[in-house]
């Protein structure tokens, strides 16, 4: 009988190298894609797993690791947004809803996780899949909620979260869906592809939100493009007037544009002096946004202040619903021209890697949420602001890749 030996490589040895694979990296990566997930859900599931990755991010070290990124041009933009709302706090009118604004920096630290993260074309693409994926069981959801199968709980069909913010969503993976399509060259991808692009635009359609419409109809060239790519410029042409006029096929989005029509030729005197009218409140918003601009043009009046003047003129407002209207109010020039900084250099950086599919996600992100920023603030909402964030540090990726090395060499030491 031979004697009892251990094999060559123990089971102890097996289980060390199956936990050297549970790094922080790989954990914060997990959350992160959960994050993306999460996102055309709600507010509370993205904020979970993004807490979630910041514990580990906190707690593992990395933090200390954020020197090589904070020192980069692409990350300057990001420092007013850091500092200027507990600046504002200073002198705002209104402290609580001020101080309310004030602790969303705390959503900017996502900027750091992701651009600390490493970032190649393999795990962008399995970010990417899950956001689509997202967005998918959502498309679904609202596909099951029109036709009466499942009852529609509150907000907007799918998960029910604001059309504002579904909208936005449902675009760039639009967007991301038929970059991907064009860049393909496998026929069951491009299927599948195409079935999501369907399944995106259907949900679209039956939300009742006239700022996803218009930026769909502004961006529909470039979907255009990317679908018809082995075809002519007037082909391109003809399907984005095909991609416009598809939208009109939704019973919801014609009532929705008939009812608009009619409500604004009955408002049509209010609304041209600029008064405040319950269904189509901007005109009011962008006047008392202005007159305040006007006044107090170099530092504004204030984080959260907004609330005072508008009250005092008979509507109360908490923002301006307009990304450069809510930083002029609160902090004058300074607050415009750190708008105009970030959203610049996220489209520059982004625009020289457009042909690549992590430089036109980002690019994709930029353009929707600086051109929804004209109709709401996403730069307050919570699900639009972390989508920015996270997002916007992942230039860190197309500029500076050396950096992501180094976070290796880091985490592996």
């Amino acid at each position: 009988m031979k004697p009892f030996t251990l094999p060559q490589k123990s089971y102890v040895q097996n289980f060390k190298q199956q936990l050297a694979v549970v790094t922080p990296e790989n954990i914060i990566f997990i959350f992160l894609i959960l994050t993306f997930f999460c996102l055309p859900s709600g507010t509370a599931p993205p904020l979970l797993s993004i807490g979630l990755a910041s514990l580990v991010w906190f707690f593992s070290g990395r933090i200390f690791h954020i020197k090589p990124i904070v020192k980069q041009s692409w990350f300057f933009p990001v420092i007013p947004f850091l500092f200027l709302p507990w600046i504002g706090l200073l002198y705002s009118q209104d402290f609580d809803l001020g101080m309310d604004y004030a602790l969303k920096t705390k959503y900017w630290v996502a900027v750091l996780i992701s651009a600390g993260l490493t970032f190649n074309e393999k795990r962008f693409k399995i970010l990417l899949q899950w956001f689509w994926a997202g967005l998918l069981i959502g498309s679904i959801l609202a596909f099951f909620q029109s036709i009466g199968v499942m009852a529609q709980k509150g907000g907007a069909p799918g998960f029910g979260i604001a059309h504002t913010f579904i909208s936005m969503y449902l675009i760039i993976g639009i967007l991301t869906v038929s970059f991907s399509f064009k860049k393909t060259r496998s026929s069951k991808n491009k299927l599948i592809l195409f079935f999501l692009f369907l399944a995106f635009l259907f949900h679209l359609t039956i939300l009742r939100g006239r700022g996803g419409y218009l930026i769909f109809g502004l961006l529909s060239p470039l979907i255009a493009n990317h679908l018809m790519y082995k075809f002519s410029l007037k082909i391109k042409i003809a399907a984005t007037i095909v991609l416009v006029c598809s939208l009109s096929l939704s019973p919801v989005v014609r009532e929705v544009v008939n009812n608009t029509f009619v409500d604004l030729s009955g408002q049509e005197k209010k609304l041209l002096k600029g008064e405040d009218v319950t269904k189509f409140p901007r005109p009011f918003m962008v006047r008392e946004s202005l007159k305040i601009i006007v006044t107090n043009p170099l530092f504004g009046i204030g984080t959260g202040s907004i609330s005072v003047p508008t009250k005092a003129d008979g509507h109360l407002l908490t923002h301006p619903h307009n990304n450069f209207l809510y930083m002029g109010v609160s902090f004058g020039i300074f607050g415009i021209l750190a708008c105009c900084w970030l959203f610049w250099k996220m489209f520059k950086l982004s625009w020289g890697s457009r042909n690549t599919e992590l430089g036109y996600f980002i690019f994709s992100t930029c353009i929707v949420l600086f051109l929804s920023g004209m109709l709401d603030t996403q730069i307050l909402n919570t699900g639009t602001l972390l989508l920015l964030s996270l997002t916007y540090g992942m230039l860190n990726h197309l500029r500076n890749p050396a950096i992501c090395d180094n976070m290796d060499k880091i985490e592996q030491n």
